[in-house]
Formats: C-alpha cells, sequence, structure tokens
C-alpha cells in the first residue's frame, strides 16, 4: 500500500492505493481510499468496479476528490479478478457475497462512523444492488446511475427477444486487455502476441467487420477475441434466464437502504432505471422508509454534458453544472449529507423526481413517475404515410422488403456501441429515405403537445420470412426538415409471446411463425420526456433492422449463431380499423402541473 495526495477544494485529500479486504473465501480485493487529512470519522462511499480503480471513469458524474474533499471517506475498489484484485472474474456471480463483505469491511476502516452509502453508474450500480439484496448492516444510503433491468430476463441485453451489438463490443473491449494479462503474467512474450491479437480483433469489431460475420458464433473463436462468454449467453433460448445466479424474487424488499435513481433518455438501461426507482418507491412506502428520488436528464449511458449527438440541450442539460447547482457531483453530496449525516437542508424545496423534457429544454418537478395526470393517447398508422388519433379507414398494407445483406445502419439512439455509431439523438434523413423504411408523419402541430413516460407500439405485421424482426422509432420532425429520433425499440416475430405489453416481460419458449399472417406485436421504446414544439410533426418510423445496435436477423429459422444463409423477407405493415397499428403516447401533464425544480 502507498499513499498519495491530491487537493480538492478546501482542502487535501489524502489517497491510500491497494488497501487490502480479505472476502469470506480468502481471496483479496483491493481499493483506493480517498480521506480528510484529519482524524475525524466520516461515512464511507464506497464504488466497486471492473474498470480500474485508478480510473476515474466520468468525473463529470462524480468524483471520488470531491466527495473525499467535501467530508467522506470514499472507497474505489477493483472487483473479484480485475486490475490489483486477486480471483478470477465472472460477471455479476461473485458481487453477492464479495458487495456484502466490502461494506462491511469499509464500514471498519480507520476514520470510518461506520455508515456506508454506495455510488457509480452501469456496472457499479450492478455492484451496489448485488450488495444490498445481501442487507449489509452498515449500508445506508445509494445512488444508482444508468443502472440496468435486473428481473430474470435482462430486457436491455435481449430486447424483444434480439441481441444488443453493446455486449459483444463490452467484454471486447472493457474486460479484454486486463484478462489476458492476468492470464499471461509469466509469458511475457505470450501475452504480447495475444495483446496484438486482441487489437486486431477489436479494431474489426469497431469498423463493424465483425458484426457482419456469419456464422456469428465464430466470434467466440477469432484470435484475440474475449466474446466467447458473450456467445454462450447469446445462445440461451428465450426462455432461459441470463443471470446465472438469480435475483431475490423479493429484491425491492430486501434492500434496506435509501436509494437515488440517474439515468438518460438515450441511455440503453433507460427502462432499467425507472422500474427500479418505482419498485423501490412502493417498497419504501409499504415500509414507511424515505422515498427514492429520480433524475433523469437528455443523457447517453456515458455521457451526461448537454450536447449529445447533433443536438446541444442548452446549459441547465450539463451534468457537470446543471443550472448552476453545481452537477452531478453536487446532486451525490446533497444525497449522502441527508441520508448519511442527517442534513436534509440541500433537499428542501427539491422535488423527489426532476425530468429534463426535451423541446423546451429544461427540468419538470414532480412528486413521483409515472407523473400525475397523465394519459395515454393513440396515433394510428394510416395509408400513405399519415400519423393521426383517428382510425385508418379501410385500406391495403404498407410493404417493403428487408435485405439482410443491406441492413438499415444505425444512427444514435439509446446506444452503447463503438465510436462509429455515437449515441443520441441524430437526423435520421439519411436512413428514412431508403425503400425499407417506412415512416408515418402526423400534420404540423399548433400547439405544444408533451409526452412524458412510457411509448410503445401496437403492430400488426406479417412476414415471408420463417422469422424476422421490426422496429419502430419515435421522431421529431423539425420545422427544418430535421427528423431527431428520440425512442425506439424492436421485437422478434418469434419472440413475441415473451413480450405481451410495454414494461412486460415474461420467460416464454420461441413461438412458431407462419409466412404471410398477420400478428400483433408489442413494441416497446422504454420512454422519454418531449414538449413537440408548434411546427414540429411526430412520426413513427417502422422497419425491420438497426445493425449494429441490434444484431440483424438473417430471416430464417435457424439458430440466429449459426446462420449462414441471408434471405430477403417481403414485410407488411396493416392498417384498417380491424388491425389498427399505433403509437401509444403517454400525454401531460401540463406545465402547470409541474413543481419548481429547486435546484
Amino acid at each position: 500500500m502507498n499513499v498519495g495526495s491530491s487537493t480538492g477544494p478546501g482542502q487535501r485529500v489524502v489517497i491510500e492505493h491497494d488497501v487490502p479486504a480479505r472476502m469470506r473465501d480468502g481471496v483479496v480485493l483491493r481499493a483506493n481510499v480517498y480521506r480528510p487529512p484529519d482524524d475525524g470519522a466520516y461515512p464511507v462511499l464506497l464504488s466497486r468496479q471492473p474498470y480500474d480503480k485508478n480510473t476515474n471513469i466520468n468525473p463529470v458524474y462524480a468524483d471520488p476528490v470531491k466527495l473525499a474533499a467535501a467530508g467522506y471517506l470514499v472507497v474505489m475498489q477493483d472487483v473479484r479478478g480485475r486490475y490489483a484484485s486477486d480471483g478470477d472474474f465472472d460477471p455479476g456471480v461473485h458481487e453477492f457475497e464479495d458487495g456484502y463483505d466490502t461494506v462491511q469491511w469499509a464500514a471498519g476502516l480507520p476514520g470510518s462512523n461506520g455508515q456506508v452509502g454506495t455510488w457509480g453508474r452501469s456496472y457499479h450500480a450492478e455492484t451496489q444492488w448485488r450488495a444490498a439484496v445481501t442487507g449489509p448492516p452498515a449500508l445506508q444510503s445509494m445512488v444508482l446511475g444508468v443502472s440496468k433491468f435486473h428481473h430474470n430476463l435482462e430486457a436491455q441485453e435481449r430486447p424483444g427477444g434480439a441481441h444488443e451489438g453493446s455486449r459483444l463490443g463490452w467484454y471486447q473491449v472493457q474486460i479484454g486487455a486486463d484478462a489476458l494479462r492476468r492470464h499471461w503474467v509469466d509469458d511475457p512474450a505470450g501475452a504480447a502476441e495475444e495483446q496484438r491479437l486482441l487489437a486486431e480483433t477489436t479494431a474489426q469489431l469497431a469498423s463493424g467487420e465483425l458484426f457482419d460475420l456469419l456464422p456469428l458464433r465464430q466470434l467466440g473463436d477469432l484470435p484475440g477475441s474475449m466474446m466467447g462468454e458473450v456467445i454462450a449467453a447469446m445462445d440461451r433460448p428465450p426462455d432461459a434466464p441470463l443471470n446465472r445466479r438469480p435475483w431475490p424474487a423479493d429484491m425491492y424488499e430486501a434492500v434496506r437502504a435509501d436509494t437515488f435513481h440517474i439515468g438518460g433518455w438515450y441511455d440503453i438501461f433507460t427502462r432499467g432505471t425507472l422500474d427500479q426507482y418505482q419498485a423501490m418507491a412502493a417498497a419504501a412506502a409499504r415500509s414507511h422508509r424515505r422515498p427514492p428520488r429520480l433524475l433523469v436528464g437528455p443523457w447517453t449511458h456515458s455521457s451526461f454534458l448537454n450536447r449529445q449527438g447533433e443536438v446541444d440541450f442548452g446549459p441547465d442539460a450539463s451534468g457537470a453544472d446543471l443550472g448552476g447547482t453545481g452537477g452531478l457531483n453536487a446532486e451525490h453530496l446533497r444525497w449522502f449529507d441527508a441520508t448519511l449525516k442527517g442534513d436534509d437542508q440541500g433537499l428542501v424545496g427539491v422535488p423527489p423526481v426532476r425530468l429534463f423534457v426535451m423541446g423546451e429544454n429544461r427540468w419538470r418537478g414532480y412528486d413521483h413517475y409515472p407523473v400525475p395526470a397523465r394519459r395515454v393517447e393513440d396515433w394510428h398508422l394510416h395509408p400513405g404515410g399519415g400519423l393521426r388519433r383517428a382510425l385508418a379507414p379501410p385500406s391495403r398494407p404498407d410493404r417493403f422488403h428487408y435485405d439482410p445483406s443491406d441492413p438499415v445502419p444505425t444512427r444514435g439512439g439509446s446506444t452503447m456501441l463503438p465510436p462509429r455509431w455515437p449515441p443520441g439523438p441524430v437526423d435520421q434523413r439519411e436512413i428514412e429515405i431508403r425503400p425499407d423504411v417506412l415512416s408515418y408523419t402526423s400534420e404540423v402541430l399548433d400547439a405544444p403537445y408533451t409526452v412524458i413516460g412510457a411509448v410503445w407500439v401496437t403492430l400488426f405485421a406479417a412476414s415471408s420470412a420463417a422469422d424476422t424482426d421490426f422496429v419502430a422509432r419515435l421522431v421529431d420532425v423539425h420545422p427544418d426538415g430535421r427528423a431527431i429520433n428520440l425512442a425506439d425499440g424492436i421485437i422478434r416475430l418469434s419472440c413475441r409471446a415473451g413480450y405481451p405489453a410495454a414494461g412486460r416481460i415474461e420467460l416464454e419458449p420461441a413461438v412458431s411463425v407462419t409466412a404471410g399472417t398477420a400478428y400483433e406485436l408489442c413494441i416497446d421504446l422504454q420512454a422519454t420526456a418531449v414538449t413537440f414544439l408548434p411546427g414540429h410533426r411526430i412520426r413513427v418510423d417502422v422497419t425491420s433492422s438497426s445493425h449494429p445496435r441490434w444484431i440483424r436477423h438473417t430471416n430464417t429459422a435457424s439458430n440466429p449463431l449459426d446462420a449462414t444463409e441471408l434471405v430477403v423477407a417481403s414485410q407488411q405493415i396493416l392498417h384498417d380499423p380491424q388491425r389498427p397499428s399505433r403509437i401509444h403516447l403517454t400525454v401531460g401533464p401540463e406545465d402547470s402541473d409541474a413543481r419548481p425544480t429547486g435546484r
């Protein structure tokens, strides 16, 4: 262990490196500990991650130096099998017991007052949940950022039965280098060769070349590939849980810590953030505990700045500042001051739920989510590309051909892909002119139209293929013609039984597909918050691919990992009174129903 120092606002921060913590099975995990220089007793803020504790991956979100300078003992730990920690890394599997043991260890550190809060985003949030459900007595508070869904079927990794392309890149890019270093620690020459191969394969993934490989199963066997585990997970049938360590059925009841949830409208895990907040709100109400808080900005999975994709949402959207309130770092401190130090002053007058409403580009505050005074309105797909509130008249289906050798490319959205496919709001006109994309557009709006909450599409569709996908996207069409994506989703025809409604996921086996038969499908677009301004139009795009955000379907009945044949499919979208394809928008409330955001 060695000690360094850093200057935080107002005082020095002492950093102890590689502080050991022994787990119940004897494996030693190591952490960096940031502490104020005096001998006081402080609450502990713990973050556990697989990305190297020496690297602060997002100081805009939460900076350990700033947190420590504000009077906290901050612990950043490498999880089992990563960087300085011993043992073998198996994503998620060891985080239950290791999380419990680390929380209790952190509570006993010199300078700790015995109270522990946890923080961090993405996998850091995963480690928080897994520790919390085991009930460590010292854990009092949590701040969970861009956190994924936690039930038996992980919707964000297999949405609508399709496969997220981001899964391939995460293991290859984020996990590969350190895994190889550890494996070849006694053979420097072998390590150098493996790292070279890893770099070559990673470059092929970043260019998009590997997303087009057939059969896809080869990805796990390529030289320099770290994707074998991912391929094995993708190989599970639709009714098989992805989690090898199941969550407790009453997981939210088991969490006794207070929770603050932070998410983004362009995050891949928006559904997880919103569902977790609602579940914890219900659990807190039943046990008469502090209600959770929710903050959702126009952010992606990794960026909390005001400019996302091709849109600048204004200075109030920046997580570095949040309209002069100190940004997300200050949000963490106000929450932890209240829950760990008993100082609620920073939360006085601040609504429990704050949502950034795009279009009007400002924050709205509410007492809970879903927001009050809301209603669901349906907009129907009409022949000729219209989008109307009224039912469509009797009409012939719209048709397009989906050729998997030329899939619709991903442009923006709630993605977590290599830099070639940046996430966020991006003009969709480049893909909307394709013959395999159908667009349904409203008349020009003459008044503001606000959508806050769940968005989903009921689609009546048929295909000539043995199996295929359908994609739907909500778009804001600006007066200058720009078509800015807001939310999208996908459904696999053979997996339709497992996704019977928006936000509802059931472990169901694949069902048969009869070519030419029309099926009623539910496509979950997660949620958004946007005001369509006067002069704008609402649009719904329908197609069959967004590659590589979702790995393209080959239009065959083969296992997607083993398919080698690409079949062109003739797709039909039906929109008549008996089969009313439509988008469901959660509308309102009026601006007057929102609370002042306070901060």
